[in-house]
């Protein structure tokens, strides 16, 4: 799936470098993520189906990351 993210995923004060940082850490972790809002989409036929799967564990690894922002 590819997920877009920006400075209001984050939170009311984020900055788009705090936005870019946090992307950078969910590529490491495997991810597909870009700057920017919109839905995010299935890419694969494989993930037809499984969106909430997907979602509920980019979720666990979005908070993660955040966390490390904030460090």
């Amino acid at each position: 799936m590819k997920f877009l993210i920006a400075e209001q995923n984050i939170g009311d004060d984020a900055t788009k470098e705090q936005a870019e940082k946090l992307i950078e850490l969910l590529k490491e972790k495997g991810w597909d993520v870009e700057y920017g809002i919109g839905r995010n989409v299935a890419t694969d036929v494989s993930e037809f189906g499984q969106e909430d799967k997907i979602q509920e564990a980019f979720a666990d690894d979005f908070m993660l990351c955040i966390s490390q922002l904030e460090k």
